[in-house]
């Protein structure tokens, strides 16, 4: 079961705003001077994005990741989501390290409302399965820099990176990712820069009364 999808997120401007307001210092040295400049900062970055997906159901299946294929779970989706290819030429062309710095700050935000989505249709299709999905666990996260990241980028669960390390060459093509422009750069970091991989484990749900 593998889906290839192109999606739109909702901008969440008035909750990022609220967000990057936290980090008054950062925004002056940006030069901000009034919080519409701040809402259309937001919005601006929000028509660079062109969020994608494919991710793939195994049941059962024993891909082989790594050298002692620790990476075996009965059931679990496998993800890429991406924000798409035209974020490193528009940061590039930011004025001062500090208003790159908030940028990344919103272009995280939007990541993790992309994650969120697949998650929720992952969580959906197991439900009409009578299967139930487990915390999220990522195989890749792009650098984050000085900005400040969301908490379920920041601190969910990851991979050991050497066994990521190893798995990583492995999924991207068993999810076909060069289907939404995703590939494996020779130092190891995933283009485009703004990308994540993860897993979503699936279990038979639990039958009412029984614990």
């Amino acid at each position: 079961m593998r889906k290839i999808k192109r999606f739109k997120i909702t901008s969440r401007e008035r909750e990022i705003r609220n967000r990057l307001l936290r980090e008054l210092p950062l925004l002056r040295r940006a030069g901000f001077q009034s919080q519409p400049e701040v809402s259309a900062f937001i919005l601006d970055i929000f028509k660079q994005i062109d969020p994608g997906v494919v991710y793939e159901f195994n049941q059962d299946a024993h891909w082989e990741l790594d050298d002692q294929s620790v990476l075996h779970k009965e059931m679990f989706s496998a993800c890429a989501v991406t924000l798409g290819g035209k974020l490193d030429a528009y940061l590039a062309a930011l004025p001062n390290d500090d208003k790159r710095t908030a940028a990344v700050t919103v272009i995280l935000e939007f990541l993790k409302t992309a994650v969120l989505f697949v998650a929720d249709l992952i969580k959906e299709q197991a439900q009409k399965e009578e299967c139930e999905t487990l915390e999220l666990q990522f195989v890749y996260l792009p650098p984050f820099g000085a900005a400040g990241a969301p908490k379920m980028l920041r601190e969910g669960q990851r991979l050991d990176k050497t066994v990521a390390d190893k798995a990583l060459p492995q999924i991207l093509p068993h999810l076909n990712a060069e289907k939404i422009e995703v590939s494996l750069a020779p130092d190891g970091q995933l283009c485009p820069p703004y990308t994540v991989v993860f897993f979503v484990p699936w279990q038979k749900a639990k039958k009412k009364g029984k614990k």
